[in-house]
Order: C-alpha cells, then structure tokens, then sequence
C-alpha cells in the first residue's frame, strides 16, 4: 500500500463535516505516542471549557481520538515522518492536521494559552 499524503486531511474534513458545521471554536488538540505498536497514549486539549464540554457531549472527541489513533498507526506502518505526535488546529468549524517533532509537541504541551 502506497502512502496517501491527503489522507489524514480527507478524514479531518469530513469529520468536520459532520460534527463542526457552525462552530466557532478555536483552538489544538496536541497528541503523541510513546508505544511500540505507535497507538495514541496521550492528548492534550487547548480551548475553551464551553467548547471541550460540548466536543466530549457531541461524541466529536471520541471520534477524533479514534481517528488519531488509526492515523498515528497508517503514518507508523507507511514509515513517514514525526508519525509519532502532532498538532489538530480547530478553527472555526476546519481542523488541520500538522506532524511535528517530539521537541515541538514537548514544548506545545508545556504551553499554558489557548491559541
């Protein structure tokens, strides 16, 4: 199986899609993994409690969580790149997908503001 670099975005959209239309929050998920088999360990939510409350009630953080998970494995297994961690930018109803480094994501999640 060859790596589909629109993947990840493909999923993000209609995630969005179907639990962000008029949304207007803002704000990252930041993620990483510290296991063998690459699954998701650790999230750290930055936005605004109304909005984390109505993501968690909504059944979009479950989904998303999910869909990281499957994410950081395809990514693992296609051999890409910082597939171990990495950044959801929600704004205003769009996510976006940002693969970073460990240094990034350590420092991301050292940070103590809402973006």
């Amino acid at each position: 199986m060859t790596y589909d670099p629109n993947f990840d975005q493909f999923r993000l959209d209609q995630l969005a899609s179907q639990f962000l239309s008029g949304s207007s929050a803002q704000g990252k998920v930041i993620f990483f993994s510290e296991s063998d088999d690459n699954r998701l360990d650790v999230s750290t939510w930055r936005l605004e409690d109304e909005d984390y409350a109505e993501f968690k009630k909504s059944g979009f953080w479950m989904y998303l969580m999910e869909l990281l998970d499957a994410l950081l494995v395809y990514r693992a297994r296609q051999k890409q790149p910082n597939a171990s961690q990495g950044v959801v930018h929600i704004d205003r109803g769009h996510l976006h997908l940002e693969w970073v480094s460990k240094e990034q994501v350590e420092s991301l999640r050292s940070a103590e503001t809402v973006d």
